[in-house]
């Protein structure tokens, strides 16, 4: 039976580690370096997304082409870095890893960061609202006391203030964020950047 748990254990252990891997054995073994550095500098991946690519392929006994990886990267961070991405990232709530340089660099970071301000807010005001809909199922179920009624009503009414004070927040955030886009547009055309 120990025997039985350590073989499951170590298979276990496999297919994780397997699942962790980068690339497959087939994008290995194709070596489309150019291809695989595009689309993680189009995803916005950090530079040292390579040595991961580098350690899933030596399991296979390939290695990877830095040179084209890098071409392909530093292609595929021209299209990831621009502000209506940094917008629509940042909204969505994922993570910025500091890949856009210079001056592009500075405004996608700051539009980025105003798009998360969005998506915190509406993932606040998401929780709210589930919250407001579990008071109210709750004053619904069974037959409360006057007293639950009351008490619960009470709580729905500082809940949907505190809603409608969040609510003013997330368009006030929005306002801001959509400023803040056109300030940067602006500052980078002055300077000639393309954004």
């Amino acid at each position: 039976m120990q025997r039985l748990l350590i073989v499951c254990a170590a298979l276990f252990a496999a297919l994780l580690l397997a699942s962790c891997a980068t690339l497959s054995q087939e994008q290995c073994e194709a070596g489309d370096w150019r291809a695989i550095g595009f689309n993680d500098g189009a995803d916005g991946r950090p530079a040292d997304r390579i040595s991961s690519h580098a350690e899933a392929c030596s399991e296979y006994g390939i290695s990877v082409d830095n040179a084209l990886y890098q071409t392909g990267r530093t292609e595929g961070l021209r299209v990831y870095c621009r502000l209506s991405n940094a917008e629509r990232k940042g909204r969505s709530g994922e993570r910025y890893f500091g890949v856009c340089e210079g001056e592009l660099g500075v405004a996608f970071a700051r539009v980025h960061a105003a798009g998360r301000e969005v998506f915190n807010l509406e993932a606040e005001l998401n929780s709210l609202d589930s919250e407001i809909d579990a008071k109210l199922a709750e004053l619904r179920r069974g037959d409360p006391t006057p007293e639950q009624v009351a008490a619960l009503t009470r709580e729905l009414t500082i809940l949907q203030t505190e809603r409608r004070v969040l609510e003013l927040r997330v368009r006030s955030a929005d306002q801001s964020l959509s400023a803040l886009r056109r300030q940067e547009e602006n500052r980078l055309s002055q300077v000639g950047i393309a954004y």
